[in-house]
């Protein structure tokens, strides 16, 4: 594991691995692959505006939802999510999943997940890795354009959209760094 290119979460053992990052790529696109305990929720049902996502499976089985349709993808089996599209990912098998996510084009997601990830190691979320700090939260939403399905999206502009202004007017994203 390349400790300057791997990230873990504290919580679940999730680990990802920037293989191409957005830098290196001119913004084009990022490579990254995860590893997945066994029987692991990935990040709940949302969706992006400025990215798509490819899911290509290495070893073993990941459970992939788009919209109402849920998908199995087995070994070098792959899944292309749109910009829009409802989504999510998890591992329902007992054995643990590896897998490459291609997110095209590039974005700040290494930043907002480096972030993220040092927020849980530093006690800074609930035990779902949700910031405690709603300025963070929103900020990390807005980095990684996640849009919560869950959520009217005329409520997370409201909501998150301000949040994510105030913090960046209170200077939280100097704070927020320290991660990077």
């Amino acid at each position: 594991m390349d400790s300057n290119r791997t990230i873990v979460n504290a919580f679940t053992g999730e680990e990802i691995t920037f293989l191409k990052t957005s830098k290196e790529t001119h913004d084009k696109y990022i490579l990254i692959k995860v590893y997945l305990p066994p029987h692991s929720e990935g990040p709940p049902l949302h969706y992006h505006l400025a990215f798509n996502e490819l899911f290509e499976v290495i070893e073993g089985e990941l459970t992939v939802q788009a919209n109402d349709e849920k998908t199995i993808l087995k070994e070098q089996e792959q899944l292309l999510v749109d910009k829009e599209v409802h989504h999510r990912f998890s591992n329902e098998s007992d054995q643990p999943v590896k897998f490459f996510v291609t997110l095209t084009p590039g974005s700040q997601f290494e930043e907002s997940m480096r972030i993220g990830y040092g927020l849980i190691a530093d006690g800074k979320t609930n035990k779902k890795g949700i910031p405690k700090n709603i300025f963070h939260l929103a900020m990390l939403l807005k980095m990684q354009d996640t849009n919560l399905a869950e959520v009217p999206s005329f409520v997370q502009k409201a909501i998150f959209g301000n949040a994510a202004s105030i913090g960046n007017r209170l200077g939280m994203e100097k704070s927020l760094k320290k991660y990077l």
